[in-house]
């Protein structure tokens, strides 16, 4: 079945890369495409647009679209999910990116507003939208019209509680037509979305301190929340750092009893590490600039072999100390998080806890075990208790659809529960039907699925590419799978088998 848009087939081709293309059947014609608006995309880097490459091959021209390290907003919904946050993140971008479109002299409807021409990056705020430079296009809908649609169907994918709240929303903005206004909407919701969360960090200091652990890992994070949330900051508020209050009491130290024992039940150290701004970024590449030149002009101006060790070395310690604070951050101690003191009949408690349960055995009579046997089990009579029984042959029971992996000289079998079945890595709120712990194997990195023809595979926009039966496939496009077929991700070697 030909897949169209605006009058034009598209599939997913490989050209060196990963690209969508667009083309009609014999091929478009140069004066169905608008000079200016070509020109403009090829003249000006336009932020959240797919990188677009106009091909003519024997005078047949078709739009190529790439699509390297991006993924499907189709296949993400599907698979991922999205709730109220990512929703509000994923539309201001898209909404933005409409708005800006006007400098570059683009048209509004020009834009193709549907998940399977939508995709996004590492961020749901990292959006690039599919647009299709036409003299004049066919069936031309309003954006407003595609922005209400689109919604909705982000809607359909989120859980009962949050779709309430959305579509509550959205009936709010039902009459807007004009994307400022829709950028004003979205930004007061995203506004009552940070005043909720903030809220619950305060009742909840847990909160807090399972977002400071996220933090390490995500040095780029200006507010804990704001991340948890993926928000972008208001216009208003995008130059402030904000941090929830915490409201804990102070601890005085007091001299400790002698019937006092100490007992660490934290789990580790108390300290944590803070990510920088990056403001505060540049002012410690400065200082460290600052005090390496001061060093070094000192070695220059009193040179020796000791001089030289010494600036060397604290050159080097410098710029471990840039890297860990742009890469993870400055320590901060913990207040609350030392040892717990325990009083002694506490503690002998504790103590107690871990020792093992002592475990009393009696001796076995082996006869009155067996003579016995007939009542730990419904295969054996009374009247014949030692007689053997004899159980039939086993029946075989068929396989069915399945991957055939070998570890270390052993078939593993691998069946195709769950339709579709994805392949990859996942994640802590992904889950996959097969995970593969390897470096270079994406999230989702493939799936299969099956249809009234058979079983097929698909590259779901990873990273480093599907092979099957050696060959690379194109990201999107959909392999039949026959039995017998090799599948291999990354180093992963899989053998597809439909019967036995």
């Amino acid at each position: 079945m030909t897949q169209e848009v605006f009058g034009l087939r598209y599939e997913f081709v490989y050209r060196h890369g990963h690209y969508m293309e667009l083309n009609k059947e014999a091929g478009l014609d140069s004066k169905e495409l608008s000079a200016l608006q070509v020109k403009m995309l090829e003249a000006n880097h336009i932020p959240k647009l797919l990188p677009l490459e106009i091909q003519e091959v024997d005078f047949r021209i078709s739009l190529l679209y790439n699509l390297s390290a991006k993924r499907m907003l189709a296949h993400v919904l599907r698979v991922e999910g999205v709730s109220k946050h990512q929703f509000a993140k994923l539309m201001y971008a898209i909404v933005c990116a409409l708005e800006e479109s006007k400098n570059y002299m683009l048209y509004e409807t020009g834009y193709v507003l549907k998940d399977n021409f939508i995709f996004i990056g590492s961020e749901w705020s990292d959006v690039y939208l599919t647009y299709v430079p036409l003299e004049t296009i066919t069936d031309e809908v309003s954006v407003f019209t595609s922005l209400e649609a689109l919604m909705i169907q982000l809607s359909l994918k989120m859980k009962d509680d949050e779709r309430k709240e959305v579509d509550s929303w959205l009936a709010s903005i039902s009459q807007i037509q004009s994307l400022q206004e829709y950028k004003e909407s979205l930004l007061t919701h995203m506004d009552e979305l940070s005043s909720v969360q903030e809220v619950l960090l305060i009742s909840n200091p847990e909160i807090e301190q399972n977002q400071d652990e996220h933090s390490v890992q995500n040095s780029n994070t200006q507010a804990p929340y704001l991340k948890d949330l993926g928000l972008p900051k208001s216009l208003w508020n995008r130059n402030e750092v904000h941090r929830p209050v915490n409201h804990r009491s102070s601890i005085e130290m007091v001299p400790m009893p002698k019937n006092v024992a100490m007992m660490d039940v934290g789990g580790g150290l108390p300290i944590s590490l803070i990510p920088l701004d990056q403001r505060m970024r540049l002012i410690v590449l400065a200082v460290v600039i600052l005090i390496a030149a001061f060093l070094w002009q000192n070695y220059f101006s009193y040179p020796s072999a000791g001089t030289l060790q010494i600036t060397a070395g604290i050159s080097i310690l410098l710029a471990d100390v840039w890297f860990v604070s742009k890469y993870l951050g400055i320590p901060c101690y913990k207040k609350g998080s030392g040892p717990k003191l325990l009083s002694s009949n506490e503690a002998e408690q504790q103590v107690r806890k871990l020792e093992p349960p002592t475990l009393t055995s009696e001796p076995i009579n082996i006869q009155n075990y067996y003579q016995n046997l007939h009542m730990h089990t419904t295969l054996l009579s009374n009247n014949k208790p030692n007689a053997t029984v004899f159980l039939g042959r086993v029946m075989k029971q068929p396989l069915g659809p399945r991957f055939e992996i070998q570890i270390e000289g052993l078939t593993k079998n691998v069946p195709l529960k769950n339709d579709p079945f994805t392949i990859g890595r996942g994640g802590a709120s992904l889950k996959v039907d097969y995970v593969l712990e390897e470096a270079g194997v994406s999230r989702v990195h493939a799936e299969i699925v099956k249809n009234d023809e058979g079983y097929v595979i698909k590259d779901t926009g990873s990273t480093n590419g599907t092979y099957l039966n050696g060959e690379p496939l194109v990201t999107y496009q959909s392999y039949p799978l026959k039995d017998g077929d090799e599948l291999r991700i990354v180093r992963h070697e899989m053998k597809f088998r439909l019967e036995g």
